[in-house]
């Protein structure tokens, strides 16, 4: 494989890593939209238990959404270093 080649699926890879942080950040704004319709459907101490779960599970999304960012990271690392040796 020449290093156009692998630059090619590395740029590839990095764009699907920002699209999954993106459908994952979407997905964390669903979940807290769903939180405010279930506090509004379910006023006071009956809420609780379940606006508690998507709380966890928004924040579990939101953490996601961050937890590529090393991934990118590297991958763009490798990017420079294939750069560095094809020339």
């Amino acid at each position: 494989m020449s290093a156009a080649e692998m630059i090619a699926r590395l740029a590839a890879a990095s764009q699907k890593l920002d699209e999954a942080k993106a459908k994952t950040a979407a997905a964390a704004q669903d979940a807290a939209e769903a939180r405010s319709l279930v506090a509004g459907a379910l006023q006071g101490v009956a809420a609780g238990p379940l606006v508690g779960m998507i709380d966890s599970y928004r924040q579990a999304l939101a953490q996601a959404a961050q937890g590529g960012e090393p991934a990118k990271q590297h991958v763009q690392e490798t990017i420079a270093k294939v750069r560095a040796l094809g020339n």
